[in-house]
C-alpha cells in the first residue's frame, strides 16, 4: 500500500508560495527574513468538525478555505470524533467564528517564523508529514573535467535533465528530513511511516550537495533498509541494530564524508520532479 502523508504535500507547496509572496512584496517587512520554506512540518494534525450547515456549505461552494489555507478559530471546544474512535478533535459550533487569513497577515508570518525557529532548534518533524518536492527550475550549468572523465553526473545536470532519468553522483549528505538526533532511537522511529495495511516502512529524505547544486532525495523501502542495515519493524524490537544504524547514519552525515550513489528523477502526478535514492555507499568510511 501507499503511505498517506498528513499534512499533505499541498500544504508545504502553499507555504513555499506564501513565503515567496511575502519576500517579493513591494514593501516587505522583516518578520520572515531568513525563513526558508520547510521541507517537512513539525507539530500535530487534528480534525475539526463543522456543525453549522450554512458554514459548511459556504466553505464548499465558495472555496474560501483550501488545503494549505491559514484560518483563525475562536470560541471552539475540544470534542471526540462521533465515530466512537475516542480521537480528539476541534468542535466548530454555532457560536464559533472561523476567519480565513490572507497570506500577509501578522498571525501567518509569526506562525511561519515560529515554525522555522523550531526547525533550527532541532525539533523533530512530524513523521507523517509530506516532504516538499524539489524544484525542477533550471540551474546554471556547472560541470568539471573530473566529473566528465569519471562518468559521474553533477547535481545541476540532474536538475536540468527531463525526468525520468538515472544518474551516478558523488556528493555530501548535509542532513536528513526529518532531522536526525544521532544519539536517540527516536530518530529511526521518525523515519518510519505506517502504510494503509498497518505495516511500517522507512521513508525519509536526505539533503545532498556537490559543487554545483543541492537537492533532496527520497530514501524509502529496501534502499533505506540496506542503508540502515535493518527493517522498519526492527526499530521497536532490536536496540543493537538501532545503535548500529545510528552509527552508520553518522558516517554518512559527518563533515568531510563523501558518498557515491545512484539517484533517479521521476515525474509525480502533480507534474513536479522528485528525486529517489536508488543506492548509496560512503567512500570515506
Amino acid at each position: 500500500g501507499q503511505s498517506i502523508a498528513d499534512p499533505p504535500e499541498q500544504v508545504l507547496v502553499r507555504i513555499e508560495k506564501i513565503l515567496k509572496a511575502i519576500s517579493s512584496a513591494e514593501h516587505p517587512d522583516t518578520t520572515c527574513a531568513g525563513v526558508n520554506a520547510p521541507l517537512a512540518l513539525c507539530g500535530r494534525v487534528i480534525n475539526a468538525i463543522i456543525w453549522e450547515e450554512d458554514l459548511w456549505n459556504l466553505i464548499q461552494t465558495e472555496g474560501i478555505i483550501n488545503i494549505g489555507s491559514f484560518i483563525r478559530l475562536r470560541n471552539i471546544n475540544n470534542a471526540m470524533l462521533p465515530s466512537g474512535s475516542r480521537v480528539n478533535c476541534l468542535s466548530v459550533h454555532a457560536k464559533s467564528s472561523l476567519t480565513p487569513l490572507p497570506h500577509d497577515a501578522y498571525e501567518v508570518k509569526m506562525l511561519l517564523k515560529g515554525h522555522d525557529t523550531r526547525l533550527k532548534r532541532g525539533v523533530p518533524t512530524n513523521p507523517t508529514s509530506a516532504i516538499l518536492p524539489s524544484e525542477s527550475a533550471p540551474r546554471p550549468q556547472f560541470t568539471t573535467r573530473e566529473a566528465a572523465i569519471s562518468g559521474f553526473s553533477m547535481l545541476d545536470e540532474c536538475l536540468r535533465k527531463p525526468a525520468p532519468a538515472t544518474f551516478t553522483v558523488q556528493f555530501e549528505v548535509s542532513h536528513t528530513l526529518p532531522a536526525s538526533n544521532l544519539s536517540s532511537i527516536d530518530t529511526l522511529k521518525s523515519f518510519c511511516v505506517k502504510q494503509r495495511n498497518g505495516s511500517a516502512v522507512f521513508r525519509f529524505a536526505m539533503h545532498i550537495k556537490d559543487a554545483s547544486a543541492e537537492v533532496d532525495v527520497i530514501c524509502h523501502g529496501k534502499v533505506a533498509e540496506d542503508l540502515l542495515g535493518m527493517s522498519a519493524q526492527e526499530v521497536s524490537t532490536s536496540a543493537a541494530k538501532c545503535t548500529q544504524a545510528l552509527a552508520t547514519l553518522k558516517d554518512y552525515i559527518s563533515s568531510g564524508s563523501v558518498c557515491e550513489g545512484k539517484i533517479r528523477s521521476v515525474m509525480g502526478k502533480d507534474k513536479r520532479v522528485y528525486f529517489v535514492l536508488c543506492s548509496i555507499f560512503c567512500i570515506t568510511s
